[in-house]
């Protein structure tokens, strides 16, 4: 941890506790059995997090989170949601981590992070006439939206900052996707949790259980859901492993590529789904070769005219191999493009310009550069700077301007600091 991290670690953690603090001479008449009910509920919902492929996280917490809010208000609220996070127990690749083996630092942030944030969401449901116990449908739809929204964005606050001092990458783009990330999520969990507070207020801890299976299936949708998407991703890597294994020399350009096309896209804006989308395309971009003769592909000298032309079908061969899965049909486009030129002189159309697609104009930057940074059977890696110089050269005939300054920067950055780590 740098420096900076372990300041800003530091400054959460200590705004949590000051804040908890604070509140525990704010509240009178604690209903502690109900307290107990939701903290357990809580620290159950939080432990059942479900990880995703891209080491983000799912959670039915919120649920708990908000009906929280509505029964008890802001101080109790938050003491539920704080403790629930803290002292959940996570299994994940087989084994189990709670309090006792998650480093201290981490949960305190991660406590104090949902202290904040809960206790704001909270004080701004009471500000705005909602009153917690006694809930009327008919008044307090404004109160939950900025309840809700609150919580979202100063959680997506927290959480970006932190990756903007870990990553490096800019903040905006950090808290443009944790809010895309939780906002489709949250709203569909919300009248849950609305309907568990109503039952907790009218029928006491009887009613609360009932929503137990509800809540877990809601949890098992999220799960199937997950499961679902990452065997499509993994069939995916299947296909681009078979071209792999007909060019030993690109094993693991694919990946490559995909991390350097997504870095890039992300710092330009791209929204989330185009983003999955040129993922998927940057795995399979070279699907094609499967129909490419393994000789041509391998062969160390120049290629013939002959040879050329048929390694420049591939984009059409691939497209033609995944026309007809529907999951991949989105990113049909983009591998069709990605050998264009921005000057029109690519193929297989030669397109030119804005009319190749912004994820093709992405592709095909990252492509070249980790081509170039690879060994080749007709030619040693080259250098990054090398590399880049080349992608340099190449802006405004083979590359999109503003794409090649955006991906030499991020590469620039990238190498600094590892030289700084070093």
């Amino acid at each position: 941890m740098s420096n900076k991290l372990k300041a800003y670690v530091a400054i959460i953690v200590l705004l949590g506790i000051s804040f908890f603090l604070y509140t525990l001479n704010q509240v009178n008449n604690i209903d502690v059995m109900g307290l107990i009910i939701f903290v357990l509920l809580s620290i159950i919902s939080e432990s059942l997090i479900i990880v995703t492929s891209g080491q983000r996280a799912l959670s039915v917490g919120f649920v708990i989170s908000l009906a929280a809010i509505l029964i008890f208000g802001s101080p109790e609220a938050a003491w539920i949601c704080s403790i629930g996070i803290m002292l959940r127990v996570v299994k994940h690749n087989g084994k189990f981590y709670n309090i006792f083996n998650f480093p201290i630092s981490k949960t305190l942030f991660n406590g104090a992070n949902i202290m904040l944030s809960a206790g704001a969401a909270g004080f701004f449901y009471e500000a705005l006439g909602g009153v917690p116990g006694n809930l009327n449908l008919n008044n307090i739809i404004l109160p939950i939206l900025t309840c809700m929204f609150t919580c979202i964005i100063i959680n997506a606050a927290i959480m970006s900052y932190l990756m903007h001092l870990i990553t490096g990458e800019r903040f905006i783009n950090n808290f443009c996707k944790n809010i895309v990330w939780v906002l489709k999520d949250y709203f569909a969990m919300a009248p849950l949790g609305i309907l568990m507070a109503l039952a907790y207020i009218n029928y006491g801890i009887a009613g609360v259980l009932l929503f137990l299976g509800p809540l877990l299936f809601a949890r098992y949708s999220f799960k199937m859901y997950i499961d679902m998407k990452d065997m499509c991703i993994n069939m995916v890597k299947s296909l681009s492993q078979a071209v792999e294994a007909k060019d030993p020399y690109t094993n693991g350009h694919s990946q490559r590529v995909g991390d350097y096309a997504c870095g890039l896209a992300e710092r330009i804006g791209l929204p989330r789904k185009k983003i999955e989308d040129l993922k998927i395309a940057a795995i399979l971009h070279d699907i094609g070769k499967i129909g490419v003769d393994e000789n041509i592909l391998n062969k160390p000298g120049r290629l013939t005219v002959e040879e050329f032309d048929k390694i420049r079908q591939h984009p059409e061969i691939g497209v033609k191999i995944i026309k007809d899965i529907d999951f991949l049909k989105n990113i049909s486009a983009i591998i069709l493009s990605h050998h264009e030129r921005y000057d029109g002189t690519g193929y297989p159309e030669g397109r030119k310009n804005n009319s190749i697609p912004v994820e093709s104009r992405i592709l095909s930057i990252a492509d070249v550069f980790d081509a170039l940074t690879s060994e080749r059977p007709y030619r040693n890696a080259m250098t990054i700077d090398e590399a880049l110089g080349i992608i340099e050269n190449g802006r405004g005939t083979q590359f999109d301007c503003k794409l090649a300054d955006v991906f030499i920067n991020m590469i620039k950055n990238n190498k600094e600091m590892e030289r700084v780590a070093d």
